[in-house]
């Protein structure tokens, strides 16, 4: 049993490896290779069961951060069973792809040119598969924006601006992502579509909160009703309208009809791995280390700072006995402000500053099960009430930080940033607070 309550730095070191033991649960490889039954002869994944020895063409296409990572976690099942295997992920995330597969690296989270050369690459591939083949489509955080295809109307820079302005007004992933979908040849089912007659099986690593299928990476593989209405009506909600590309709202007033969805009877969908794995992960690594540790947030959304202080009355209002208390969700930032960011550190510096007004003794973090908190190259920060003194104590002003929607620079500057490097996986953020020694 650990005694507690803690110091501020032993609560740190606890944070750090309750963290890295919730990626674990949520590594990419195990959880594909957790999907796949696989008796020597015979594959079942999902609904779906085939004999990878017998019939047509095994096709494979990972897009997303995670897609070097769940790569291969099925070609350490299927090896060269796999007739071709493809990867489009973000710059720096495939350092060691499976042996025989083609590697596409693209922007995040904002498209560029090469992820359209890496989308053609895939539309190519899985052109030419029929009835009798199969095409395992592995999922996860990012393919958005990585997998990307404009209308024949658009231009990817349109798409481009339109994805910087949502991102900018504090767009959810689902706001996003329904824009999105509209504007793309592959979105909503529109990589399904291409793949004809071949049976698809989806493996998805999900960093959509509740697991939409529709949304996570706007649904490649799952057909939808287009909805150009609802995209526009999303546009006005953001004061969009009029800022986004004039080929944009022209396109989504045109409206488009419905395309026809191939026979998808035989196709399965298998989420491998979510926020909930995460967080409950995190959750038991604290009780195994003698904590009394509970969940108190799940699926949270809303911006980072109205987020953080929801989740210190959380902690604040917890009897007695607990010493910890876990959540999970991802926040969004309406940026106003000159700096980076991200969700995480603004989450962790409006902490900061709430922890001191309120005097609580806690030591709170918000970090990206990616590692990277939007454009920052680190996962967030961990926070108590002495960091804004510390931060005054070198010249700088928390609130002012904040304001700037620079927290990620603040945090630099004192030293706090937990900075893990990609960590191969995606499934949104955890958020920890633990009771110090007052």
């Amino acid at each position: 049993m650990r005694p507690g309550p803690l110091r501020a730095d032993e609560a740190r070191s606890l944070i750090e490896e309750w963290y890295r033991a919730g990626l674990g649960a949520v590594d990419p490889r195990a959880a594909v290779r957790r999907a796949l039954d696989w008796d020597g002869s015979s594959l079942r994944v999902g609904s779906t069961s085939f004999d990878p020895d017998r019939g047509g063409r095994l096709t494979a296409i990972a897009i997303g951060k995670a897609a070097s990572e769940m790569a291969h976690g099925l070609a350490g099942v299927l090896g060269q069973r796999v007739s071709q295997g493809i990867i489009l992920t973000k710059d720096g995330h495939a350092p060691s792809p499976p042996a025989g597969w083609d590697v596409f690296e693209a922007s995040h989270p904002v498209p560029d040119d090469r992820g359209v050369r890496g989308t053609r690459a895939i539309l190519d591939r899985v052109g030419v598969l029929g009835r009798g083949d199969i095409a395992i489509v592995l999922v996860s955080g990012g393919g958005s924006a990585l997998l990307e295809a404009p209308r024949q109307t658009l231009g990817l820079s349109d798409i481009q601006e339109t994805t910087r302005l949502l991102l900018n007004a504090g767009a959810p992933i689902q706001h996003l992502n329904a824009v999105r979908s509209e504007l793309s040849l592959v979105k909503g089912g529109g990589l399904r579509r291409s793949i004809g007659e071949a049976t698809c099986i989806s493996l998805i690593l999900s960093d959509v909160l509740g697991n939409d299928p529709t949304v996570i990476a706007s649904g490649p593989t799952v057909a939808r009703e287009p909805n150009p209405a609802a995209a526009l009506d999303l546009l006005e909600t953001y004061g969009l309208v009029g800022r986004v590309p004039e080929a944009v709202t022209a396109m989504l007033r045109s409206g488009r009809a419905a395309i026809g969805a191939p026979d998808t009877s035989s196709d399965s969908f298998v989420v491998v791995g979510d926020n909930n794995v995460f967080i409950e992960a995190v959750n038991g690594a604290a009780r195994g280390d003698g904590m009394a540790s509970r969940i108190e947030l799940r699926q949270a959304e809303g911006e980072a700072r109205v987020l953080a202080r929801t989740f210190i009355e959380s902690a604040e209002n917890q009897p007695g006995e607990v010493e910890a208390v876990i959540g999970g969700g991802e926040a969004t930032v309406t940026v106003r402000g000159q700096g980076i960011g991200g969700r995480n550190t603004e989450f962790a510096l409006a902490a900061a500053i709430s922890l001191r007004e309120r005097g609580l003794d806690w030591a709170v973090a918000s970090l990206a099960s990616d590692g990277q908190d939007g454009l920052i190259d680190a996962a967030g920060a961990i926070v108590d009430r002495h960091t804004v003194a510390a931060g005054e104590a070198i010249g700088l002003d928390a609130r002012r930080f904040l304001d700037n929607n620079d927290s990620g620079e603040y945090f630099r500057r004192l030293g706090l940033l937990v900075e893990p490097g990609p960590t191969g996986t995606n499934v949104n953020d955890v958020y920890v607070a633990v009771k110090l020694a007052g």
